[in-house]
């Protein structure tokens, strides 16, 4: 039986950030330098729910030029930059928290029930977010690219999640907006819920799946909490 009070693990991007086309933005300029052209199919069908390191190395291999750890880390702070400031401009316009996203995030919070950020955004770009949609204070815990060997999706970042929270995986519910995402909760025996903000949802596979972020409230976490 599932516990009644279930660690809540969110992603980032695209479950309480609109911030999957500021990505992709970002890594349109570092492919137009190599000649190669991202097209939103592109990115919905390969990049998206890789962490930065993946998605340049995916790059790179279409472009057909080498990649050596020297230079990604390079190209990981040069987009950094890059990703700083459509995102700046993203919140200036007030279109960077997801409707309903905040407001989840702060009922968790007030219900006392043990959650964190696992994603395959760096540390950096997370913070940088959660400082503009005034919610920097409702995460102890966040992990991150920077903290993980593999990426999503393995199941390393979601394991992590809940051994720093001290629960068992078995007692996670995690909240995904993509296949490779849903992927690594799965292996890493969690309860998944999916939101189709990025994707749509016969594209998802995950025990629950919602149209987005907004229909997510407090009730429906203790909901699946409480079902088999």
């Amino acid at each position: 039986m599932p516990a009644a009070s279930p660690a809540i693990l969110f992603d980032f991007d695209g479950v309480l950030v609109d911030s999957e086309p500021l990505h992709l933005a970002a890594f349109r300029v570092f492919a137009g330098r190599l000649g190669v052209e991202i097209s939103q199919a592109d990115y919905d069908d390969v990049y998206i729910g890789f962490d930065d390191r993946d998605a340049f190395r995916e790059l790179h291999r279409v472009a057909g030029v080498p990649l050596d750890d020297a230079t990604l880390a390079a190209l990981i702070e040069d987009k950094a930059g890059v990703f700083e400031r459509v995102t700046r401009e993203a919140a200036a316009a007030g279109g960077l928290a997801l409707p309903g996203a905040v407001a989840l995030v702060r009922a968790v919070e007030a219900a006392g029930l043990p959650h964190a950020i696992g994603s395959g955004a760096t540390r950096a770009d997370i913070e940088l977010m959660l400082d503009l949609i005034g919610c920097r204070d409702a995460f102890d815990l966040i992990v991150s690219a920077d903290d993980v060997a593999r990426s999503k999706p393995d199941p390393e970042t979601y394991l992590r999640c809940a051994e720093l929270l001290a629960v068992t995986p078995a007692d996670c519910l995690v909240i995904e907006d993509t296949p490779a995402g849903l992927a690594s909760a799965r292996a890493a025996g969690m309860r998944t819920l999916a939101v189709a903000n990025s994707l749509p949802a016969d594209q998802l596979d995950a025990d629950t799946v919602v149209a987005d972020t907004a229909a997510v409230d407090l009730g429906l976490l203790r909901a699946l909490a409480a079902s088999d």
